[in-house]
């Protein structure tokens, strides 16, 4: 049996990070990525490709392990649970399999485009520049500059594909 109190957490506050409603005709797509492991910190899931998984439009992630014993993981809040839940603190790595947004014409209007050109940027590693991880470290260096650089990287390939720049 449950008492009021739990009831109230329950219905108080987000449930869900970054979740949204996604509409039959929204043009948007789930993000694939991998997990790659560079320290198997349990034992069990060994270094390299351990998962594959997919980002969906409403923010949810599901991974499915490799192996011997494969199994399927839901993330209602998303990659911020993946992260906190398998990264490990830097040994794991989550890898976008779709960061190459120059296969195909996006057939959303540009502003979406943009955003996804944008949005998928903002996913890509980037390298600590004191020890060079470009997973979490214990370094107190500012990864700052180099997320600026990846943006600035992806808008401007964009820009040419879209033949907006001059």
């Amino acid at each position: 049996m449950t008492d009021e109190n739990d009831l109230a957490q329950i219905s108080t506050g987000q449930q869900f990070v970054g979740a949204r409603v996604v509409q039959p005709n929204d043009p948007v797509r789930p993000r694939l990525f991998v997990l790659r492991r560079h320290v198997d910190v349990s034992g069990v899931s060994g270094t390299g490709v351990i998962a594959d998984g997919a980002e969906w439009p409403d923010g949810t992630a599901s991974i499915r392990w490799r192996g011997e014993h494969p199994k399927i993981d839901f993330a209602d809040r998303g990659m911020p649970t993946l992260h906190f839940v398998h990264g490990h603190s830097g040994a794991t790595d989550v890898e976008y399999l779709d960061q190459d947004v120059t296969g195909e014409a996006p057939t959303m209007d540009a502003p979406d485009a943009l955003r996804r050109v944008i949005d998928i940027a903002l996913g890509k590693p980037v390298r600590c520049p004191q020890c060079g991880r470009p997973g979490a470290c214990r370094c107190i260096a500012n990864r700052h500059d180099g997320r600026v650089e990846l943006v600035l990287a992806a808008v401007l390939a964009y820009l040419a594909r879209t033949g907006t720049t001059s």
